[in-house]
Protein backbone atom coordinates (compact mmCIF):
# COMPACT_ATOMS: atom_id res chain seq x y z
CA UNK A 1 0.00 0.00 0.00
CA UNK A 2 1.23 3.74 -0.72
CA UNK A 3 0.24 6.83 0.14
CA UNK A 4 0.55 9.28 -3.17
CA UNK A 5 -0.30 12.65 -3.81
CA UNK A 6 -3.30 13.65 -6.00
CA UNK A 7 -1.30 14.63 -8.73
CA UNK A 8 0.43 11.37 -8.54
CA UNK A 9 -3.17 9.78 -9.06
CA UNK A 10 -3.66 7.62 -12.32
CA UNK A 11 -6.83 5.89 -13.88
CA UNK A 12 -7.25 2.56 -13.15
CA UNK A 13 -5.42 2.64 -9.70
CA UNK A 14 -7.13 0.68 -6.98
CA UNK A 15 -7.79 2.94 -3.87
CA UNK A 16 -6.96 0.66 -0.49
CA UNK A 17 -8.42 2.83 2.13
CA UNK A 18 -12.24 4.74 1.76
CA UNK A 19 -11.77 8.27 1.44
CA UNK A 20 -14.05 10.53 3.24
CA UNK A 21 -14.77 14.41 2.63
CA UNK A 22 -14.72 17.26 5.37
CA UNK A 23 -18.15 16.30 6.61
CA UNK A 24 -17.52 12.54 6.65
CA UNK A 25 -19.28 11.81 3.84
CA UNK A 26 -17.57 9.02 1.46
CA UNK A 27 -15.65 10.10 -1.54
CA UNK A 28 -14.81 6.69 -2.48
CA UNK A 29 -14.92 3.30 -1.06
CA UNK A 30 -12.08 0.93 -0.40
CA UNK A 31 -11.69 -0.98 -3.33
CA UNK A 32 -12.65 1.27 -5.88
CA UNK A 33 -11.58 1.68 -9.05
CA UNK A 34 -10.13 5.75 -9.83
CA UNK A 35 -11.28 6.72 -13.00
CA UNK A 36 -10.79 11.00 -14.50
CA UNK A 37 -13.89 11.89 -12.45
CA UNK A 38 -13.71 10.57 -9.19
CA UNK A 39 -10.04 12.23 -9.31
CA UNK A 40 -11.58 15.64 -10.14
CA UNK A 41 -14.07 15.00 -7.05
CA UNK A 42 -10.89 14.31 -4.64
CA UNK A 43 -9.20 17.49 -6.29
CA UNK A 44 -12.56 20.02 -5.78
CA UNK A 45 -12.36 18.47 -1.96
CA UNK A 46 -9.01 19.35 -1.59
CA UNK A 47 -7.93 15.71 -0.58
CA UNK A 48 -4.38 15.94 -0.02
CA UNK A 49 -3.23 11.99 -0.52
CA UNK A 50 -5.44 8.67 -1.12
CA UNK A 51 -3.83 5.13 -0.14
CA UNK A 52 -3.25 2.73 -3.35
CA UNK A 53 -2.74 -0.92 -3.76
CA UNK A 54 0.70 -0.88 -5.79
CA UNK A 55 -0.98 -3.13 -7.75
CA UNK A 56 -2.76 -1.76 -10.72
CA UNK A 57 -5.84 -3.32 -12.52
CA UNK A 58 -5.21 -7.14 -14.07
CA UNK A 59 -4.22 -5.76 -17.63
CA UNK A 60 -1.36 -3.60 -16.14
CA UNK A 61 -0.01 -5.80 -13.90
CA UNK A 62 3.77 -6.62 -12.87
CA UNK A 63 4.79 -9.51 -14.79
CA UNK A 64 6.30 -10.85 -11.41
CA UNK A 65 3.12 -12.30 -9.16
CA UNK A 66 5.29 -11.47 -6.38
CA UNK A 67 5.82 -7.71 -7.28
CA UNK A 68 1.80 -7.34 -7.32
CA UNK A 69 1.80 -7.88 -3.66
CA UNK A 70 5.44 -6.49 -2.47
CA UNK A 71 4.26 -3.04 -0.88
CA UNK A 72 1.09 -3.95 0.10
CA UNK A 73 0.45 -3.73 4.09
CA UNK A 74 -2.29 -4.31 5.99
CA UNK A 75 -1.72 -1.35 8.17
CA UNK A 76 -4.43 -1.20 11.54
CA UNK A 77 -4.79 2.31 13.51
CA UNK A 78 -5.14 2.68 17.29
CA UNK A 79 -8.55 3.76 17.11
CA UNK A 80 -11.57 2.60 14.54
CA UNK A 81 -12.02 5.17 11.95
CA UNK A 82 -15.51 5.66 12.56
CA UNK A 83 -14.76 6.69 16.00
CA UNK A 84 -12.17 9.18 14.45
CA UNK A 85 -14.80 10.67 11.99
CA UNK A 86 -17.85 11.52 14.46
CA UNK A 87 -15.27 13.08 16.49
CA UNK A 88 -14.26 15.00 13.74
CA UNK A 89 -18.16 15.99 12.98
CA UNK A 90 -18.53 16.19 16.49
CA UNK A 91 -15.74 18.84 16.83
CA UNK A 92 -16.44 20.60 13.83
CA UNK A 93 -20.40 21.88 15.31
CA UNK A 94 -18.46 22.77 18.43
CA UNK A 95 -16.39 25.23 16.61
CA UNK A 96 -18.46 26.30 13.79
CA UNK A 97 -21.77 26.70 16.63
CA UNK A 98 -19.15 28.43 19.04
CA UNK A 99 -17.93 31.17 16.09
CA UNK A 100 -21.84 31.72 15.31
CA UNK A 101 -22.61 32.51 19.15
CA UNK A 102 -20.12 34.16 20.21
CA UNK A 103 -19.66 31.89 23.13
CA UNK A 104 -19.27 28.18 24.13
CA UNK A 105 -21.53 25.94 22.52
CA UNK A 106 -21.36 22.40 23.82
CA UNK A 107 -22.81 19.41 25.54
CA UNK A 108 -20.42 18.54 27.88
CA UNK A 109 -21.53 15.03 28.05
CA UNK A 110 -21.33 13.95 24.70
CA UNK A 111 -18.08 15.12 24.58
CA UNK A 112 -16.78 13.06 27.57
CA UNK A 113 -18.46 9.83 25.99
CA UNK A 114 -16.26 10.70 22.63
CA UNK A 115 -13.20 11.32 24.87
CA UNK A 116 -14.06 7.80 26.82
CA UNK A 117 -14.60 5.95 23.69
CA UNK A 118 -11.09 7.17 22.61
CA UNK A 119 -9.32 5.56 26.29
CA UNK A 120 -11.31 2.36 25.52
CA UNK A 121 -10.27 2.01 22.34
CA UNK A 122 -6.63 2.96 23.02
CA UNK A 123 -6.66 0.60 26.01
CA UNK A 124 -7.23 -2.19 24.47
CA UNK A 125 -4.93 -1.52 20.99
CA UNK A 126 -1.58 -3.48 21.00
CA UNK A 127 -0.80 -1.73 17.89
CA UNK A 128 1.35 1.25 17.67
CA UNK A 129 0.34 5.10 16.34
CA UNK A 130 0.14 4.55 12.69
CA UNK A 131 -1.65 6.41 10.09
CA UNK A 132 -3.69 9.42 12.25
CA UNK A 133 -3.68 11.86 9.25
CA UNK A 134 -5.82 9.57 7.02
CA UNK A 135 -8.98 11.85 7.58
CA UNK A 136 -7.25 15.13 7.10
CA UNK A 137 -8.07 17.43 4.21
CA UNK A 138 -6.88 21.08 3.86
CA UNK A 139 -10.83 22.16 4.41
CA UNK A 140 -11.11 20.48 7.48
CA UNK A 141 -7.47 20.28 9.32
CA UNK A 142 -8.36 22.05 12.13
CA UNK A 143 -10.90 19.86 13.09
CA UNK A 144 -9.12 16.25 12.52
CA UNK A 145 -5.72 18.01 14.22
CA UNK A 146 -7.62 18.28 17.40
CA UNK A 147 -9.17 14.85 17.31
CA UNK A 148 -5.74 13.43 16.02
CA UNK A 149 -3.99 15.77 18.97
CA UNK A 150 -7.00 14.37 21.19
CA UNK A 151 -6.13 10.59 20.38
CA UNK A 152 -1.76 11.44 20.46
CA UNK A 153 -2.31 12.91 24.07
CA UNK A 154 -4.72 10.28 25.80
CA UNK A 155 -1.98 7.85 24.77
CA UNK A 156 0.57 10.11 26.32
CA UNK A 157 -1.36 10.00 29.68
CA UNK A 158 -2.16 6.34 29.44
CA UNK A 159 1.49 5.94 29.60
CA UNK A 160 1.97 8.29 32.07
CA UNK A 161 -0.18 6.10 34.53
CA UNK A 162 -3.21 8.70 34.16
CA UNK A 163 -6.70 7.98 35.95
CA UNK A 164 -10.01 7.87 34.21
CA UNK A 165 -10.50 11.40 35.54
CA UNK A 166 -7.07 12.90 34.09
CA UNK A 167 -7.58 11.16 31.20
CA UNK A 168 -11.54 12.56 30.58
CA UNK A 169 -9.71 16.14 31.63
CA UNK A 170 -7.17 15.49 29.26
CA UNK A 171 -8.91 14.40 26.13
CA UNK A 172 -11.17 17.18 26.41
CA UNK A 173 -8.32 19.72 26.73
CA UNK A 174 -7.11 18.70 23.65
CA UNK A 175 -10.18 18.76 21.43
CA UNK A 176 -10.50 21.99 22.18
CA UNK A 177 -6.69 23.28 22.88
CA UNK A 178 -7.86 25.52 19.14
CA UNK A 179 -10.85 26.96 20.34
CA UNK A 180 -9.76 30.14 20.13
CA UNK A 181 -8.95 30.63 16.57
CA UNK A 182 -12.68 31.05 16.04
CA UNK A 183 -12.00 34.60 16.76
CA UNK A 184 -9.10 34.51 14.19
CA UNK A 185 -9.59 35.74 10.99
CA UNK A 186 -9.77 32.53 8.36
CA UNK A 187 -7.44 34.77 5.92
CA UNK A 188 -4.76 35.16 8.22
CA UNK A 189 -5.12 31.38 9.49
CA UNK A 190 -5.05 30.62 6.07
CA UNK A 191 -2.62 32.63 4.54
CA UNK A 192 -0.37 30.68 2.05
CA UNK A 193 3.10 32.56 2.88
CA UNK A 194 4.61 33.84 6.00
CA UNK A 195 2.92 35.69 8.41
CA UNK A 196 3.52 39.73 8.90
CA UNK A 197 4.51 40.45 12.72
CA UNK A 198 0.83 42.21 13.78
CA UNK A 199 -0.60 38.61 12.03
CA UNK A 200 1.42 36.37 14.38
CA UNK A 201 0.34 38.19 17.06
CA UNK A 202 -3.10 37.91 16.05
CA UNK A 203 -2.59 34.08 15.81
CA UNK A 204 -1.01 34.22 19.53
CA UNK A 205 -4.16 35.74 20.99
CA UNK A 206 -6.44 32.23 20.35
CA UNK A 207 -4.92 31.01 23.30
CA UNK A 208 -6.18 33.73 25.36
CA UNK A 209 -9.32 33.41 23.28
CA UNK A 210 -9.73 30.29 24.22
CA UNK A 211 -9.08 30.15 27.68
CA UNK A 212 -12.40 33.23 28.19
CA UNK A 213 -14.47 31.17 25.94
CA UNK A 214 -14.21 27.65 28.34
CA UNK A 215 -13.48 29.65 31.53
CA UNK A 216 -16.78 31.81 30.70
CA UNK A 217 -18.78 28.37 30.45
CA UNK A 218 -20.45 27.23 33.54
CA UNK A 219 -20.15 23.58 32.21
CA UNK A 220 -16.09 22.83 31.82
CA UNK A 221 -13.78 22.24 34.07
CA UNK A 222 -11.10 24.99 34.25
CA UNK A 223 -8.33 22.53 33.86
CA UNK A 224 -9.70 22.65 30.16
CA UNK A 225 -9.48 26.25 30.05
CA UNK A 226 -5.98 26.10 30.93
CA UNK A 227 -4.95 23.94 28.53
CA UNK A 228 -6.28 26.41 25.99
CA UNK A 229 -4.50 28.65 27.71
CA UNK A 230 -1.16 26.96 28.29
CA UNK A 231 -0.58 24.54 25.12
CA UNK A 232 2.23 27.13 23.39
CA UNK A 233 3.87 27.63 26.38
CA UNK A 234 7.29 26.05 26.53
CA UNK A 235 9.99 24.33 29.11
CA UNK A 236 12.41 27.11 28.25
CA UNK A 237 10.36 30.31 28.63
CA UNK A 238 10.27 30.78 24.88
CA UNK A 239 6.53 30.41 24.17
CA UNK A 240 3.52 32.53 24.48
CA UNK A 241 1.32 34.01 25.68
CA UNK A 242 3.16 34.47 29.22
CA UNK A 243 6.66 33.01 28.60
CA UNK A 244 6.42 30.87 31.76
CA UNK A 245 9.08 28.10 31.83
CA UNK A 246 9.83 25.53 34.27
CA UNK A 247 7.33 23.42 36.36
CA UNK A 248 4.83 26.89 36.17
CA UNK A 249 2.08 25.48 33.88
CA UNK A 250 0.13 22.21 34.09
CA UNK A 251 1.50 18.97 32.71
CA UNK A 252 -1.87 18.62 30.48
CA UNK A 253 -0.65 21.57 28.40
CA UNK A 254 2.83 20.10 28.09
CA UNK A 255 1.59 16.81 26.56
CA UNK A 256 -0.81 18.52 24.41
CA UNK A 257 1.75 20.88 23.08
CA UNK A 258 4.35 18.24 21.91
CA UNK A 259 1.17 16.44 20.36
CA UNK A 260 0.14 19.43 18.26
CA UNK A 261 3.79 19.87 17.32
CA UNK A 262 3.72 16.81 16.01
CA UNK A 263 0.69 16.26 14.28
CA UNK A 264 1.26 19.94 12.91
CA UNK A 265 4.73 18.88 11.55
CA UNK A 266 3.32 15.58 9.39
CA UNK A 267 0.37 17.42 8.08
CA UNK A 268 0.52 19.35 4.71
CA UNK A 269 -0.53 22.83 5.24
CA UNK A 270 -1.35 25.61 2.88
CA UNK A 271 2.00 27.13 3.59
CA UNK A 272 4.45 24.00 3.51
CA UNK A 273 4.74 20.61 3.06
CA UNK A 274 4.60 17.59 5.65
CA UNK A 275 7.74 16.11 7.42
CA UNK A 276 7.92 12.41 7.26
CA UNK A 277 6.87 10.64 10.72
CA UNK A 278 10.56 10.23 11.38
CA UNK A 279 11.73 13.55 10.81
CA UNK A 280 9.05 14.70 12.91
CA UNK A 281 9.94 11.79 15.49
CA UNK A 282 13.27 13.38 15.45
CA UNK A 283 12.52 17.40 15.88
CA UNK A 284 10.32 15.95 18.99
CA UNK A 285 12.97 13.94 20.91
CA UNK A 286 15.72 16.81 20.13
CA UNK A 287 13.26 19.13 22.03
CA UNK A 288 13.47 17.31 25.55
CA UNK A 289 14.41 19.49 28.14
CA UNK A 290 14.58 22.25 25.68
CA UNK A 291 10.47 23.05 24.95
CA UNK A 292 8.99 20.71 26.43
CA UNK A 293 9.85 18.29 29.82
CA UNK A 294 11.98 14.95 29.35
CA UNK A 295 9.34 12.78 30.94
CA UNK A 296 6.57 14.05 28.43
CA UNK A 297 8.73 13.79 25.14
CA UNK A 298 9.75 10.30 26.52
CA UNK A 299 6.24 9.33 27.30
CA UNK A 300 4.86 10.68 24.24
CA UNK A 301 7.70 8.75 21.78
CA UNK A 302 6.98 5.64 23.76
CA UNK A 303 3.51 5.39 21.31
CA UNK A 304 5.09 6.72 18.46
CA UNK A 305 6.33 4.77 15.36
CA UNK A 306 9.48 6.80 13.64
CA UNK A 307 8.83 4.43 10.77
CA UNK A 308 4.69 3.52 10.10
CA UNK A 309 3.46 0.06 8.23
CA UNK A 310 3.86 0.28 5.01
CA UNK A 311 7.42 2.14 4.85
CA UNK A 312 10.17 1.21 2.48
CA UNK A 313 13.50 1.59 4.47
CA UNK A 314 17.45 0.95 3.44
CA UNK A 315 18.86 -1.32 6.61
CA UNK A 316 22.82 -0.16 7.91
CA UNK A 317 23.44 -3.75 5.85
CA UNK A 318 21.87 -2.19 2.19
CA UNK A 319 18.74 -4.20 2.42
CA UNK A 320 16.16 -2.86 1.66
CA UNK A 321 12.60 -3.52 3.86
CA UNK A 322 9.31 -2.80 4.08
CA UNK A 323 7.88 -2.21 7.71
CA UNK A 324 5.43 -4.15 8.94
CA UNK A 325 4.58 -3.11 12.61
CA UNK A 326 6.66 -1.65 15.58
CA UNK A 327 6.23 -2.98 19.29
CA UNK A 328 5.74 -0.45 21.46
CA UNK A 329 8.71 1.43 23.42
CA UNK A 330 10.63 0.56 20.38
CA UNK A 331 10.25 3.34 18.28
CA UNK A 332 12.74 3.00 15.82
CA UNK A 333 13.19 -0.72 15.62
CA UNK A 334 10.44 -1.99 13.52
CA UNK A 335 9.45 -5.43 12.42
CA UNK A 336 10.45 -5.29 8.59
CA UNK A 337 9.83 -7.87 5.84
CA UNK A 338 13.68 -7.91 3.86
CA UNK A 339 12.68 -7.43 -0.10
CA UNK A 340 15.86 -6.27 -2.07
CA UNK A 341 19.77 -7.25 -1.00
CA UNK A 342 22.51 -4.66 -1.12
CA UNK A 343 22.76 -5.06 -4.30
CA UNK A 344 18.86 -4.27 -5.06
CA UNK A 345 17.96 -7.92 -6.46
CA UNK A 346 14.51 -9.12 -5.39
CA UNK A 347 14.72 -11.68 -2.97
CA UNK A 348 13.21 -14.85 -3.67
CA UNK A 349 10.94 -14.77 -0.49
CA UNK A 350 10.57 -11.54 1.85
CA UNK A 351 12.01 -12.65 5.02
CA UNK A 352 10.87 -11.19 8.30
CA UNK A 353 13.18 -9.66 11.04
CA UNK A 354 12.42 -7.85 14.14
CA UNK A 355 15.11 -4.83 14.62
CA UNK A 356 14.64 -5.05 17.99
CA UNK A 357 15.73 -8.34 18.58
CA UNK A 358 18.17 -8.30 15.60
CA UNK A 359 20.98 -6.43 17.72
CA UNK A 360 23.42 -5.04 14.91
CA UNK A 361 20.52 -3.89 12.39
CA UNK A 362 18.85 -0.55 11.99
CA UNK A 363 16.86 1.65 9.89
CA UNK A 364 19.73 4.74 7.62
CA UNK A 365 17.39 6.36 5.86
CA UNK A 366 13.63 6.09 4.33
CA UNK A 367 13.21 5.68 0.32
CA UNK A 368 12.31 8.30 -1.14
CA UNK A 369 9.15 8.22 -3.66
CA UNK A 370 11.83 8.25 -6.87
CA UNK A 371 13.65 5.41 -5.26
CA UNK A 372 10.42 3.62 -4.76
CA UNK A 373 9.26 4.44 -8.29
CA UNK A 374 13.02 2.62 -9.27
CA UNK A 375 12.56 -0.62 -7.46
CA UNK A 376 8.51 -0.72 -8.76
CA UNK A 377 10.07 -0.38 -12.22
CA UNK A 378 12.22 -2.98 -11.75
CA UNK A 379 9.84 -5.40 -10.57
CA UNK A 380 7.47 -5.00 -13.47
CA UNK A 381 10.18 -5.53 -15.64
CA UNK A 382 11.10 -8.98 -14.40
Amino acid sequence: MSRMSLSSLLPGMKVQRTVYGSRGEILIFKGGILTNAFIKKLEEHAIPFVYIDDGLEPDIQPRSSAGANLFKMNVQDVVAKETRVAAIRQVKNILLETKEAGRLVIEPQAVYSTVNQFTSELLSSKSLMVNLTDLRSQDDYTFAHSVNVCVLSLMTGITLGFNNEELANLGIGALLHDLGKVKIPDEILNKPGKLTREEYSTIQKHTTYGYNLILNSKNLDKTHALIAYQHHESYDGSGYPLGIKDDKFIEQAQIISIADKFDALTADRVYRRSFPPHEAYEMCAASGDYLFREHIVSAFLYNIAAYPSGSLVKLNNGYIAVVIDTPRGYSTFPRVNLLFDQNHRQLSTPKEISLAEAGSLFVTKVLTVEEIKALQQKIQGQ
